[in-house]
């Protein structure tokens, strides 16, 4: 029964419905900006606090690239957001005022990451995060309102559930400049107003509120999270009480990005079931729970298939810095395909809202992430100590290793597929598609380190041995991936723009493939081939994303 009514929904009533998705996503994201907002004037003065200074610059870069990369789909369209340009003219030229404030906002930030700015660029986004944020919230309104009068509670709804996510960041925000200045009446003050309807909000979205336009949920599954969100929420204000020390500022950080996690999972929930017809609400809570879970899945898969890219990356990135004499490039790279691994790798343990990842609790998969940590930890410790004195035994246990580290990290892809149970050969073959093309990024890398072994001389005819087979295995999935392999369970797409994405990687792929099967390259040969390298795990991770996203392959 429950496969023919997904069947008769896949058939038409989501495309019937699909207006209101779209418009679902585009109040969710739109109001993930607001919260985007404050969460780069939150990072920018927990560097200047001294408080976790890396991992906030390396946040603060992510935030910047997401709301730059979301402002511009809310205006023009984002296939692999979900977004669809707006209609409406108020929405648009709201938005593009919008676009207007970011730019300048974005230069500082760049500027702030790239370590040459000076005290006026940090000023200006002290200045000017709070204007930013009203003209975002001004498009989010204009968004809910440009939906009917019936939907206007449950547009609310998704409005509101998303302004706690800011509101955590802005509360966040206060808090450090309060600490780096006590005696500020304008932090204080903007603490407890940002507080005060943090709470308001939540008890709205659990009880009603008429003034705020909020019904109470009935929802018993959001219910039970937004008691939970209840929960962290008298935590966190205790313990606001109570900081005194940096300590107790750097764990009310931590509780604020939990806390944001939280409202981030509950607006999914109330985007999920916005504007539910009566006549099909029953049928559209299993379908869209069915689909959720299937993306969702998809998702998880995705990026535990991207850990396997990485273990290649990194030791891809600990050779060219070797070789090219400690390049700051290079290390840079290094130590963000680092902290993405670990912060990845905790992710699929403990959960993280903005990977999109939910805590796993299934005891196979624990124990696999376990496998897994006990080959991670050290070779992290040899990665942190290469990018810190650039020794060559470091550089060997990476070299060493990695295969190893690789080998475990695609056992947990695996763990993870057997873990979800499939509903027949179709959900089967877009789950074996997404590993399959997942693998084809991780195969990029290795097969580069591999040929720069090779060229260094290590283990020449070993390496080259690998080299070959890894330059076969990405030929043939590649073509099983353009033209479909039903012996491998890989279906030849149908979609116009996964086709088009797969035929550009094959471009590239044969203007690379006879430098790495070339024995002797010239240095301007050799210069080709990584940025070559760069440019085609650029497009197969595009082509990834595609392969998880489509509604239809």
């Amino acid at each position: 029964m429950r496969k023919i009514v997904v069947a008769l929904i896949m058939g038409g009533l989501l495309a019937w419905g699909m207006s209101d998705k779209e418009l679902a996503i585009n109040i969710n994201l739109a109001g993930k900006q607001r919260m985007l907002t404050q969460r780069m004037a939150k990072d920018l003065l927990m560097v200047v606090a001294g408080i976790k200074s890396q991992e906030a610059k390396e946040d603060l870069r992510s935030s910047m690239e997401l709301f730059d990369r979301t402002i511009k789909g809310l205006m023009q369209g984002d296939k692999g957001l979900g977004l669809v340009a707006s209609k409406e003219q108020n929405v648009q030229e709201q938005l593009k005022k919008v676009y207007s404030l970011w730019l300048p906002f974005k230069e500082r930030v760049e500027r702030i990451l790239s370590g040459n700015y000076s005290k006026e660029d940090v000023a200006y986004i002290k200045e000017h995060d709070l204007k930013l944020l009203e003209e975002m919230n001004r498009a989010v309104g204009f968004l809910v309102e440009s939906g009917k009068a019936s939907k206007a509670q449950k547009a609310q709804a998704i409005n509101l559930a998303g302004k706690e996510r800011m509101l955590t960041q802005r509360i966040a925000k206060d808090l450090l400049l309060l600490h780096l200045d006590p005696n500020s009446k304008e932090a204080k003050a903007d603490l407890q107003e940002s507080m005060a309807l943090f709470e308001r909000i939540l008890k709205g979205l659990q009880h009603g509120d008429k003034e705020l336009g909020l019904a109470p949920t009935q929802a018993p599954w959001i219910v039970a999270e937004l008691q939970r969100a209840q929960e962290m929420w008298e935590e966190f204000k205790a313990r606001v009480q109570k900081a005194k020390s940096k300590e107790d500022l750097a764990k009310l950080m931590e509780m604020s990005d939990a806390l944001l996690a939280q409202m981030n999972k509950i607006t999914k929930m109330y985007e999920a079931i916005y504007n539910r017809r009566k006549k099909i609400a029953s049928i559209n809570s299993i379908v869209n729970e069915f689909v959720e879970e299937k993306e969702g899945q998809k998702h998880v898969i995705n990026l535990a298939g991207k850990q396997r890219m990485l273990t290649q990356k990194m030791s891809k990135e600990a050779l060219l810095a070797a070789l090219n004499q400690g390049s700051q490039q290079n290390l840079g790279q290094l130590r963000s395909d680092m902290e993405l691994y670990d912060r990845t790798l905790q992710g699929f343990k403990k959960g993280d809202a903005e990977l999109g990842l939910s805590a796993t609790t299934n005891p196979e998969v624990l124990a696999a992430i376990q496998q897994v940590e006990q080959l991670w930890n050290p070779f992290k410790e040899h990665v942190e100590r290469f990018l810190a004195q650039g020794s060559v035994k470091d550089l060997g246990y990476i070299v060493a290793k990695n295969e190893e580290l690789l080998k475990r990290s695609n056992d947990l892809v695996q763990t993870f597929k057997r873990a979800y149970p499939t509903e027949g050969l179709m959900d089967e073959s877009r789950r074996e598609i997404v590993d399959i093309a997942g693998r084809q990024r991780m195969l990029t890398q290795k097969m580069t380190k591999e040929k720069l072994l090779v060229m260094l001389g290590v283990n020449p005819e070993e390496n080259k041995r690998k080299l070959q087979e890894t330059i076969a295995l990405f030929d043939r999935s590649l073509h099983d991936l353009i033209h479909g392999n039903q012996e491998r369970l890989l279906a030849k797409p149908s979609n116009k723009a996964i086709i088009q994405q797969f035929r550009k990687v094959e471009t590239l792929w044969k203007q690379l493939k006879p430098l790495y099967e070339k024995d002797q390259l010239s240095d301007a040969e050799k210069e080709l081939l990584m940025k070559g390298n760069v440019l085609l795990l650029k497009e197969m991770d595009k082509a990834v994303v595609l392969c998880e996203s489509a509604t239809e392959y």
